[in-house]
């Protein structure tokens, strides 16, 4: 069994998040637009923690932060997972998928969106977990798992 725990973010937790964001993206990001620019980044991820860093959590595993989770309840009361984030040496280990099965569970009776760099192959896992394809952008793929009683069967 998998005990993480999630606690808020504080400014304290900035570099750490950076970093991680930084180590997770940093493919996608130069496989799109080109080299890897962290003054260009730093500035990007700077007004990133002005707009979400109440929506932020930091996942412990034991006492060890191992990544960053972002979630937010949308306008219309559906939910949006936004970032989960674990670092390269938890990754694979299941902790992903628990954070995100536990968040479809808390918030099952919502709409649940989320977007992903069409170059991640993540979006397999997505659709084990019920997600279907709601929409594309030129660099993302967009999926939601519907309400129970609501929206696609």
């Amino acid at each position: 069994m998998i005990n993480y725990k999630l606690e808020k973010f504080t400014m304290e937790d900035y570099e750490f998040v950076y970093e991680l964001k930084m180590n997770a993206y940093i493919v996608y990001v130069e496989e799109n637009w080109g080299k890897w620019n962290d003054e260009v980044q730093r500035d990007l991820f700077k007004k990133f923690i002005a707009i979400n860093k109440d929506n932020i959590s930091i996942i412990y595993l034991d006492d060890t932060k191992i990544g960053f989770y972002q979630d937010f309840e949308l306008e219309d009361g559906s939910y949006e997972i936004g970032n989960i984030c674990i670092a390269p040496e938890h990754q694979g280990k299941g902790i992903g998928t628990k954070i995100l099965e536990d968040a479809l569970t808390n918030n099952s009776d919502k709409d649940i969106h989320l977007q992903f760099f069409k170059q991640n192959k993540v979006g397999k896992l997505y659709e084990r977990l019920g997600f279907v394809l709601s929409g594309e952008t030129e660099y993302h793929y967009q999926m939601t798992k519907y309400a129970k009683n609501k929206g696609l069967k």
